[in-house]
């Protein structure tokens, strides 16, 4: 191992609460993962699907529908998937009852990892081995939901298979540091002085403080320990201000980003916020839409969920656990971090917002975020588009941010 490298062992493991207490709902979920996705795996699944011991009924389909294909997934090489297309975009093997048939014949074991890992999420940080779950599924938003009190976590040692060295490049990058900046972070987030749009604008002062430190000297123990709180920035007024306007555009282009087309999950959200698209004379596109439609929506959302502020503190915290928030490795990507963290808080709320006008019921909160995690979170590419394009329009900054925050 090179020298300019700094050795960290890991011997625990980090895991929310939430994590430990969620179970798939199975046929009783609404909006299942076995549908509407790319079902793809590596060539060690593909074999062992191919060549899986099961009845002659079971054999026959596995035949048809598990398909050699080489791509790219979200940048990562797959070999084989299941042919959802000629099933209406269902996993074949998704029977009736909403059960996997590969899995009541032969056994959790027979699925492709991707089955048998969905929702989980596990990575290896200079803190821990840390275990975390996406918002794109239902069963975990439950989990959240029902965490008035906040997220958790529990620290559990590893098993000696599991503990591991890890390693960071010496130089310009705070990831020795990731433990305590990280939690840091977290407590911003679920400090409850202050309404969440705060707390994130807060999150986002804080780390420009700390881009203008010395990296190379910084003692982060001690620059954690005395950051201002949210609650002492609170006295000097943290003014978010409001830009209803370039809100809704910027949310408006993640939406067409996320659905080309106008119809599914996205037909709602274009139909309450009184969208509409015409071509003029000259050949060019003409779009308009109703902020006040926005504004009647809003109102509707907070009257029906404006006790469950926690829930999108919640979802936020997971978020950024899902997405390893945030990222040291350099000034960049620590910024880039932020504003995928709000980039991504802005979106959710957008959609839920509008997704949820005439029916602001749990059931549809949740169908909102699930799909909006979905076009997001296991999309890096359009995760990516997203910062290049704010970065690109110089809407990058703090006061950007602010204005998406806002709402």
């Amino acid at each position: 191992m090179s020298e300019e490298k700094i050795r960290f062992p890991i011997r625990s493991a980090l895991i929310p609460v939430f994590y430990k207490n969620f179970r798939c709902l199975a046929q009783d979920c609404r909006d299942s993962c076995c549908e509407g996705w790319k079902i793809t795996f590596d060539k060690k699944d593909y074999l062992r699907l191919r060549r899986l011991d099961a009845p002659e009924d079971l054999r026959e389909r596995l035949e048809k529908s598990v398909r050699r294909k080489r791509e790219l997934v979200n940048g990562v090489p797959s070999y084989g998937e299941f042919d959802l297309w000629s099933n209406e975009g269902r996993c074949p093997f998704l029977n009736g009852d909403g059960l996997c048939s590969i899995q009541l014949a032969c056994g959790g074991e027979a699925l492709p990892e991707v089955c048998r890992i969905y929702p989980r999420n596990i990575r290896y940080t200079t803190a821990a081995r840390e275990y975390t779950l996406s918002t794109s599924c239902e069963g975990v938003l439950q989990q959240l939901w029902d965490l008035p009190e906040g997220v958790e976590f529990i620290e559990d040692p590893l098993p000696k298979a599991e503990q591991k060295i890890a390693s960071v490049e010496k130089g310009e990058n705070l990831n020795r540091y990731f433990p305590p900046l990280r939690a840091m972070c977290i407590d911003i987030l679920q400090e409850r002085s202050l309404p969440l749009e705060e707390r994130m604008l807060y999150l986002g002062i804080t780390l420009q403080r700390l881009l203008e430190e010395d990296w190379e000297s910084l003692d982060a123990d001690e620059w954690t320990g005395r950051a201002a709180s949210p609650a002492a920035a609170a006295a000097g007024s943290l003014e978010l201000p409001g830009n209803r306007g370039m809100y809704l555009a910027q949310n408006l282009e993640a939406l067409k980003a996320a659905s080309a087309r106008r119809q599914g999950w996205t037909a709602g959200i274009y139909a309450a916020l009184e969208f509409e698209e015409e071509g003029t004379p000259d050949g060019e596109c003409r779009v308009s839409y109703s902020p006040g439609a926005y504004d009647e929506a809003l109102e509707e959302f907070e009257a029906a969920f404006g006790e469950r502020a926690y829930f999108f503190e919640n979802v936020m915290v997971a978020v950024a656990l899902y997405l390893g928030f945030p990222w040291l490795g350099s000034r960049e990507n620590l910024w880039k971090s932020y504003v995928s963290l709000c980039s991504l808080y802005s979106f959710f709320r957008f959609v839920s917002v509008l997704g949820c006008k005439g029916e602001a019921v749990k059931e549809r909160l949740f169908h909102m975020i699930v799909m909006a995690s979905r076009s997001t979170l296991h999309n890096q590419n359009r995760l990516r588009g997203f910062q290049e394009e704010l970065f690109q329009h110089e809407s990058s900054t703090l006061a950007h941010m602010a204005i998406l925050l806002r709402g």
